[in-house]
């Protein structure tokens, strides 16, 4: 009897300002219960450690994708364990007699490209192995991030050039630390800065920014200056070649519409049309893509790019991602055959809009666990931590 555990998105990071991991002790106290399973491996479901945003990446700026995959000092691991200590103790004695499989996302990808990261990481975590996907071919079963079927978050190639065009995703990210991010420092709460970045959907960000500045009575508008740095970005010369490449049509659109004299509306505008692109809605979009890859129907190597392994992907009866930050488990049958699809969900926080003028924080803590005998058998679960804080006006 073989057992499997998934997690995904934990997002254990430095104790910067968007580190918002607060469940050491969960974390710590549910590894120990899984240790005690005989024959069992841990899957971390892509991005397990936050690297993306902390301080060390804030501070390098800008730079070319490349240089920054290069010049990532691997003491950010040491960064991230002595804020979070107990999770590392809790990796060492799980992995002393149990494999755990590191699966890479987007906000940990820098580990994939960096051996001095991948060797620290293995000096401190015995038994670890670090993957940019997994597949088992008796089970069928493909364990993989899911940000490799999110537009804004997956590598593509130029179709002219040839050359790997790196996500728009990671250039959004720091570039809205670096330009935003510090602007809200001396104004707000630091679980605005925490929790900006975890409102889902995205679109209800614009009445989030509104109800966050009537609460605290800000004499800064909130909307107005994330809309004019998100515009600024879309100007750069790196969001303009992403979209060219990307979305040539849209290219031409942008060019237009960004050059041209508008209000906050022209700018709301154009966001909503980025953030479509995305597809962050309350709905689990990569259920799409997952009944396509169990079905056979989508060509998993033209989605792999910049995750390419020796492994190859045959027939795919399960399919577990993560990235989306919402747990879902669903079994099909397709050609009169049991297939299934599990979303790891997230230990990230979630800001949601509940009705009308009211927000909340939740947190569903997500795992599961698979038991492999003469049948597969699933079980899924989360554990609640439940913790409120409403903003009402």
């Amino acid at each position: 009897m073989k057992r499997y555990i998934f997690i995904s998105d934990l997002h254990v990071g430095d104790g910067s300002a968007k580190d918002d991991f607060e469940h050491d002790e969960i974390f710590e106290k549910t590894l120990e219960d899984f240790s005690k399973l005989n024959n069992a491996e841990l899957f971390i479901v892509g991005d397990g450690f936050e690297l993306l945003e902390t301080s060390h990446v804030s501070r390098m700026g800008l730079i070319e994708f490349s240089k920054l995959l290069e010049n990532i000092n691997p003491d950010i691991i040491d960064e991230i364990e002595k804020r979070h200590p107990k999770v590392f103790n809790s990796f060492r004695k799980f992995s002393k007699y149990n494999k755990i499989h590191y699966i890479i996302g987007n906000h940990d990808y820098y580990i994939l490209k960096n051996s001095k990261i991948i060797d620290k990481l293995k000096e401190k975590i015995p038994n670890l192995e670090i993957e940019p996907y997994y597949y088992d071919e008796k089970l069928k079963l493909l364990v993989i991030h899911g940000n490799q079927f999110d537009p804004v978050n997956k590598f593509t190639v130029d179709k002219k050039s040839g050359e790997i065009i790196p996500p728009l995703g990671d250039y959004i990210v720091r570039y809205m630390m670096s330009n935003f991010d510090k602007k809200l420092e001396t104004h707000v709460p630091k679980y605005v800065i925490k929790d900006y970045d975890n409102v889902r959907p995205t679109l209800d960000l614009f009445n989030w920014f509104d109800l966050i500045t009537k609460t605290y009575d800000l004499s800064i508008d909130l909307l107005e200056i994330w809309i004019t740095e998100f515009l600024k970005m879309m100007r750069s010369f790196e969001a303009q070649e992403w979209m060219k490449s990307n979305y040539p049509f849209l290219s031409h659109f942008s060019k237009v519409f960004l050059n041209r004299i508008g209000g906050i509306k022209f700018g709301e505008a154009l966001v909503r049309v980025v953030m479509h692109l995305r597809r962050i809605k309350r709905t689990d979009y990569l259920l799409k893509k997952a009944k396509k890859i169990l079905s056979g129907s989508l060509n998993l190597m033209d989605y792999l790019v910049g995750y390419e392994d020796d492994i190859e992907i045959g027939e795919v009866d399960g399919l577990i991602m993560g990235h989306i930050h919402q747990n879902n488990f669903r079994i099909f049958e397709i050609d009169k055959k049991p297939k299934y699809y599990i979303n790891c969900g997230s230990w990230k926080p979630i800001v949601e809009k509940i009705r009308r003028n009211v927000f909340h924080r939740k947190n569903e803590l997500f795992y599961a666990l698979m038991t492999i005998d003469t049948d597969i058998e699933i079980t899924t679960a989360t554990i609640n931590n439940l913790k409120r804080r409403e903003v009402i006006i």
